[in-house]
């Protein structure tokens, strides 16, 4: 069995086209998915598999859904000052659910830093407040959304001082040291905890996919942090014998660009 896991940014809004828009991507790849009867399962589901904690029926085909940075627009509808009004990443399942009475199920991945998302608004999102985290709480106690670790800062690009050794940026891979992944890992989930009620953060994305072996062989494995599991961006399917803190990811505008694309994915 082989199960894709794909990737969504909702942020990603420079038009309103399939190749311009995540939103707009996601709502035509949910018709798709109800066209083809996949299945979805949550990621937690996805290891409990790969754990042999339970077992899924051969004969049907699985995906699992996630949304990466975490900003607001993976719960609430937003009206774009350019773009105009952006459904949701949630409304967009609760149609999808209404309309098929199929299961579904997302995480998102968020960024746990305030200070860190509230300078990528500005040099991301062009000043437009939509990276907070008060919506964290209610999307985890809908029933089709829930929120993971995606690092502390992201290391990203545009943020000034990074928490890296060398204020390398850009690249997750070169967080190498206990010292970095605790605050990059384990201060990120300590944070999101912080802000939902009786939540324990188990899952883990990589910014840019990026990792290495201190993060996959070392610092993980030891489950001294409460991650279980750990999500690339490498376009490929997971398997059974798919690594614990290496599972693969498709990216939305990176490995698909439309529907057909995606088919070709989904049915490989």
């Amino acid at each position: 069995m082989r199960i894709p896991v794909l990737t969504y940014h909702a942020n990603n809004i420079t038009g309103n086209e399939y190749h311009s828009n995540d939103l707009v991507a996601l709502k035509e790849d949910l018709k798709l998915f109800d066209e083809i009867a996949v299945t979805i399962i949550s990621s937690h589901t996805l290891i409990k598999w790969l754990n042999k904690e339970i077992n899924l029926d051969e004969s049907r085909n699985y995906l699992v859904l996630t949304f990466d940075d975490g900003t607001e627009l993976d719960l609430w509808d937003w009206q774009h000052p350019y773009q105009g009004f952006q459904q949701s990443a949630f409304t967009l399942m609760k149609e999808f659910q209404k309309s098929t009475g199929r299961y579904i199920h997302a995480t998102s991945f968020v960024i746990a830093s305030p200070e860190a998302r509230a300078i990528l608004e500005t040099t991301c999102l062009a000043g437009h407040k939509i990276w907070g985290d008060s919506w964290w709480q209610e999307a985890e106690e809908i029933s089709i959304l829930s929120i993971e670790n995606h690092s502390w800062d992201h290391v990203h690009r545009t943020i000034e001082n990074v928490f890296q050794k060398d204020n390398i940026k850009g690249d997750f891979s070169v967080i190498d040291t206990q010292e970095e992944a605790k605050k990059q890992i384990v201060d990120a989930s300590s944070y999101i905890e912080s802000r939902i009620k009786n939540k324990t953060v188990t899952l883990f994305a990589y910014p840019y996919g990026d990792y290495n072996d201190f993060l996959t062989e070392e610092f993980l494995p030891a489950k001294q942090n409460g991650i279980v599991g750990a999500f690339t961006c490498e376009a490929q399917h997971t398997q059974k014998n798919t690594h614990h803190w290496k599972i693969p990811r498709y990216v939305c505008g990176t490995d698909w660009k439309n529907v057909k694309e995606l088919k070709q994915i989904l049915l490989s």
